[in-house]
């Protein structure tokens, strides 16, 4: 049996962050052959419990591009990785002198800077608002060397600015520092990829990388997508994920793509 690894912004979300009915009614069918559904995406447990509680996947479930995978029945992390006070500090003061806006996904909720645009926590709270969202201003370093730091995001209006202070982070930092969405860069522990925690899970789990179909929309899904060739880079995706990607979706996200996709390869109606 397979095992469909999805990402949820640019892929199984529309742009409007909600999930078609149709690729509801695909992913049900995909379950009900016996297939398993994986949820792998790049943020936090918070922004996505929602999207798991109306997906329903079997498998557990990849959070903040690889740093967490979470187990969706009893809720605990089977595995956790943080970054180092170190970084969080070179990080923090190349930020905060260059007047940057971060927010920050820690064991303790989230954290955002004063000048970083809460307009989509405050969507997300009005499309859910049973989905309590712990959200926390940040006022100094210290607030974030006693707690676990899993993810720094940081948001750019100008893509010009985000790939140069994302080459300066890049050669600063011991970390991982990738695209996560348009305007946005993540910036993880040293090492950490979506696909290098997938990988992991596989090994431990005695699924084969054949076994996999993926699909992912980013350059955070590019060491996810170069695992397995059955890989679909989504149409609106970025020109790294598709060069990953040994397909392509015929459709974008606003277009299911994904449910088409696997509509043809399962052949279903």
């Amino acid at each position: 049996m397979a095992v469909f690894v999805l990402d949820l912004d640019g892929t199984v979300l529309n742009d409007k962050k909600e999930i078609d009915y149709e690729t509801l009614d695909v992913i049900d069918q995909v379950k009900a052959l016996g297939h398993t559904v994986m949820v792998a995406t790049g943020r936090a447990f918070e922004i996505t419990a929602p999207y798991l509680d109306i997906l329903e996947p079997h498998a557990n479930v990849i959070l903040n591009n690889g740093v967490i995978i979470k187990d969706i029945m009893s809720n605990e992390a089977i595995l956790e990785h943080t970054i180092d006070k170190s970084t969080i500090e070179k990080v923090y003061r190349y930020l905060k002198d260059h007047h940057i806006p971060f927010s920050i996904s820690t064991d303790q909720g989230l954290f955002t800077t004063q000048d970083y645009e809460l307009g989509y926590y405050q969507s997300f709270m009005k499309m859910f608002p049973d989905y309590p969202l712990v959200h926390q201003m940040l006022k100094s370093l210290d607030d974030l060397l006693n707690v676990h730091v899993h993810k720094i995001l940081v948001h750019f209006k100008d893509d010009t600015f985000l790939r140069t202070h994302q080459k300066a982070l890049q050669e600063a930092v011991s970390a991982t520092v990738t695209q996560s969405m348009k305007g946005f860069i993540s910036i993880l522990p040293k090492g950490i990829t979506k696909g290098g925690t997938l990988k992991k899970y596989c090994l431990e789990n005695a699924i084969s990388l054949d076994q996999l179909i993926i699909f992912g929309d980013n350059d955070n899904d590019v060491e996810m997508l170069a695992l397995s060739k059955h890989s679909y880079a989504m149409k609106n995706g970025s020109d790294n994920a598709k060069k990953a990607a040994m397909h392509q979706t015929e459709t974008d996200n606003n277009h299911l793509g994904v449910a088409q996709t696997i509509k043809k390869i399962l052949n279903l109606n």
